[in-house]
């Protein structure tokens, strides 16, 4: 009842003491009364088991990036909100246009199934890092911000680094990944 309050005028002239004081005096009492009450009622949220949360998310992530570099559309697909509301924006210097934005899941679904296609995946064998995590978890929505350094699997050559954000929302008791955003930084000017 509190949460729909919605007060849109009083009139004063009822409330004046002229009339009947008793009368005004209950009615101000009543209603600082119901204030107080709407004001001390907390919304009641759901135990959040922290740790839990953060383990589905982090294996989501996992999940993703390998199925990305194995070229498995299907599980790469099953962690992503497949919905108009998915959001990914990105930069990397490797990009002919340096920007990518993809409003919605099917552009990028589309895209991606061809790239896997015709195994055009770059770093594919890479391994990759994450510090400077950052958690931030609620009953169904959730966002994870890192620093990723990615590096060749076998000779452990760099191949970049980037800030990453990731925003989930639960799904049928799912983690899937409705925003994606990175940012590469600049490669170093190698000496030759």
């Amino acid at each position: 009842m509190c949460n729909n309050l919605s007060i849109h005028s009083i009139n004063l002239n009822a409330l004046t003491a002229t009339q009947n004081p008793i009368i005004t005096v209950m009615l101000l009492l009543g209603f600082g009364i119901f204030l107080t009450n709407c004001s001390q009622q907390q919304p009641v949220a759901d135990t959040i088991d922290f740790e839990k949360e953060k383990a589905a998310i982090e294996a989501v992530i996992a999940k993703e990036t390998e199925s990305y570099y194995k070229e498995d559309f299907e599980a790469w697909k099953s962690t992503y909100l497949q919905s108009p509301a998915f959001r990914k924006f990105g930069y990397w210097e490797g990009y002919p246009e340096k920007v990518v934005s993809y409003i919605g899941f099917e552009s990028l679904a589309a895209e991606k199934k061809n790239q896997f296609d015709n195994n055009e995946t770059l770093w594919q064998g890479s391994t990759e890092e994450r510090t400077n995590e950052n958690f931030r978890i609620s009953n169904d929505m959730a966002w994870y911000t890192f620093e990723q350094n990615s590096y060749e699997k076998d000779t452990r050559k760099f191949l970049g680094k980037s800030m990453e954000t990731r925003i989930l929302e639960k799904q049928n008791g799912e983690w899937k990944i409705a925003y994606l955003g990175f940012h590469y930084y600049p490669m170093p000017v190698e000496n030759n």
